[in-house]
């Protein structure tokens, strides 16, 4: 568990899960190289962006930003897309 944050890898996904399933992730825009979404948090909004050419997110929460970790925010924004191409 990462003690400083108080949460674990398994509570970021659960708290991910849950944004998810509450309909708190909204894709704001997609472009060529980047898609962006924002999530609404327990206290505030969030900025989520996926980088298509380098496979990569980042989220401007303080979580994300100081652990340079995959937060519960990048998780619920993966969540919204796998299941947005599911048929």
């Amino acid at each position: 568990m990462d003690v400083a944050s108080g949460e674990s890898s398994m509570g970021v996904k659960r708290k991910g899960a849950r944004m998810f399933a509450e309909g708190k992730v909204k894709k704001d825009m997609e472009a060529e190289r980047r898609s962006y979404f924002n999530v609404q948090g327990e206290t505030e909004l969030h900025s989520v962006v996926f980088d298509k050419t380098r496979n990569e997110w980042s989220c401007d929460c303080k979580f994300s930003s100081m652990k340079a970790r995959e937060c519960s925010h990048i998780y619920a924004c993966k969540l919204h897309e796998k299941n947005e191409t599911r048929p």
